[in-house]
């Protein structure tokens, strides 16, 4: 094991780290005394082995992501899996610790889209509005949206991020009008700020055509799932 990982077993010692009842292990790096790093390590349950496990990532640096991964997979193959799934944001090309473990890309979970603010929006649909969010969500500066699709809208610096959900199928239309009213919101409270940017996986057609009305282009930035095999 890399001298400066820690692997935790009890829930109570990993406090906030540990990501729910699926977690099995938390894996903590701290290379100065303090975790500066972490992968939670959930068992879905799956009955194939190959989509068994996956590793919730809490670091961004490569040099603590490897050995973090590592003992995550050394985990996964003793408990009988074999193989370890991630999702990391990243640019179009790989990461390096992707390389450096030799994971393979197993597909692009989203891509994001920007555009420059203000927007100019005009007040949309009456169905869209400002809705409650989930406790303990303190990232989220306010939620937008209409009873079947909402964007949460994370405020950084001078961007905007609008983090795109839905529990039913919609029209472009309708998305087109939830999107609107987001960033007519962002116009409205939020003076100051240059971009917003959507989250869109790449087989949304409607969210596409919504944004691309709106005036959003797809970014080179995007999330991807890596898949580690386990010999």
């Amino acid at each position: 094991m890399a001298n400066f990982v820690e692997c935790i077993t009890d829930p109570s010692r990993a406090g906030e780290l540990w990501c729910g009842e699926g977690t099995v292990a938390v894996f903590a790096a701290r290379p100065q005394g303090d975790v500066e790093g972490s992968v939670a390590l959930l068992d879905l349950g799956a009955s194939d082995a190959a989509l068994r496990f996956v590793a919730v990532l809490d670091c961004a640096e490569d040099e603590l992501l490897v050995p973090l991964l590592r003992e995550a997979a050394d985990a996964v193959r003793q408990a009988g899996g074999t193989a370890l799934r991630w999702i990391t944001e990243e640019e179009t090309s790989p990461s390096k610790a992707a390389v450096e473990l030799g994971a393979m890309e197993s597909g692009e979970v989203y891509r994001w889209w920007r555009r420059d603010l203000p927007a100019g929006v005009p007040v949309g649909d009456a169905a869209v509005r400002r809705l409650p969010v989930e406790e303990g969500r303190e990232e989220v500066a306010f939620r937008i949206g209409a009873d079947e699709a909402w964007y949460d809208v994370e405020l950084t610096d001078t961007r905007a991020r609008l983090v795109h959900n839905r529990e039913a199928d919609s029209t472009a239309d309708a998305l087109t009008a939830v999107t609107a009213g987001a960033l007519h919101a962002l116009d409205t409270d939020h003076p100051g700020l240059r971009s917003a940017e959507v989250n869109a996986s790449p087989d949304d057609e409607e969210l596409h055509a919504a944004l691309q009305r709106l005036g959003f282009t797809p970014t080179t930035e995007r999330a991807v799932e890596y898949t580690l095999p386990l010999a």
